[in-house]
């Protein structure tokens, strides 16, 4: 029975030792990882005991507030190609928002938002909101951005992200926090005022909302969790997301009669042009008050990951616009 016993201890404790050689090695040499097919779980069954939103702390002790966490956190951690895809995504575009964020002295976890509204895609809802901040035509103007018959600068990343900053600036004086902040730009400004005032609480996790804008703040959370933590939930995401390329600007002072020909002098197609430029929609560029900036891909190699430098905004200056509408995407 001793012999047995001993055996028995040895053979654990050889498998520990071979176990923790083999973590070395994985971390060392960054073995890959084989998808199954299927959800895969992992940690969103033992969600973190604390996480913080824009420096702020989400109260996971609720038990309510951890439930719904909980949920969506495993509905984010589900397996699929979508969600490799978005992640991609964000290796290339998130450096550029948390860029402009830090302009605006917002925190960087707003940047997490984009990815919530639109996937980091330009695309347009049902109710009219585009690009990556899904900001509807009536707010556009209020907040910087110019629509015409040649041009639709929600759909610049850059442009739009200075626009949803000033929203949101607005938003955290009137509601004291980023986290109401954040949920009145699903609910709306007048929205969110009627909630706090109404129900007398002045903080989103003790407000009773719809179910849309309660989900919406915790899908944040969960895509924050997902895109720190990608390893801990079954995702391997490379250090360079494979839309990198090597960006130049060209500031359009002059009008533009005719982008194909433009597109041509500058050695690229106008497909091209326009694949970099999602916010032109015509083959002419106006240019009357303002001036227009253009990105290009540069000629030659291309180094792993781009550098798309901020920009304040369309004019090279500060914003003066003052704030009116009620929410960005309110009328969706």
């Amino acid at each position: 029975m001793r012999k047995a016993q001993v055996i028995a201890i040895l053979a654990l404790v050889f498998l520990l030792v071979a176990y923790g050689i083999y973590v070395k090695l994985s971390e060392r040499f960054d073995f890959g990882f084989t998808f199954k097919p299927g959800p895969q779980f992992y940690s969103a069954d033992d969600p973190p005991d604390q996480i913080y939103f824009a420096g702020e702390t989400v109260p996971l002790h609720n038990g309510k507030v951890s439930k719904r966490f909980a949920k969506e956190l495993k509905s984010q951690t589900y397996w699929h190609p979508a969600r490799a895809v978005m992640l991609d995504r964000a290796v290339y575009w998130l450096p550029q928002i948390s860029s402009i964020l830090k302009q605006h002295n917002i925190p960087d976890d707003i940047k997490y938002m984009t990815l919530v509204e639109s996937g980091l895609q330009n695309v347009q809802s049902e109710k009219r909101a585009a690009g990556f901040w899904q900001i509807i035509p009536e707010t556009a103007g209020v907040y910087g951005l110019e629509i015409n018959n040649e041009v639709d600068e929600r759909y610049h990343p850059l442009l739009a992200t200075h626009a949803a900053c000033r929203y949101l600036k607005r938003a955290r004086l009137l509601f004291g926090s980023w986290t109401n902040a954040s949920a009145s730009y699903n609910l709306g400004i007048n929205g969110m005022t009627k909630a706090m005032l109404g129900q007398r609480k002045s903080s989103f996790y003790d407000l009773r909302l719809n179910s849309q804008t309660t989900d919406y703040i915790f899908r944040i959370l969960a895509v924050k969790q997902l895109v720190e933590h990608p390893k801990a939930y079954g995702y391997k995401v490379n250090r360079y997301s494979t839309l990198s390329s090597s960006i130049r600007q060209i500031r359009v002072n002059k009008s533009i009669p005719n982008l194909t020909a433009f597109a041509q002098r500058h050695g690229i197609t106008y497909q091209a042009l326009r694949m970099y430029n999602p916010w032109i929609k015509a083959n002419s560029l106006t240019v009357k008050k303002k001036s227009y900036l253009v990105l290009l891909p540069r000629k030659g190699s291309l180094p792993k990951r781009a550098v798309i430098a901020a920009v304040p905004d369309a004019t090279g200056t500060a914003s003066t616009v003052t704030p009116a509408a009620d929410s960005v995407e309110a009328s969706r």
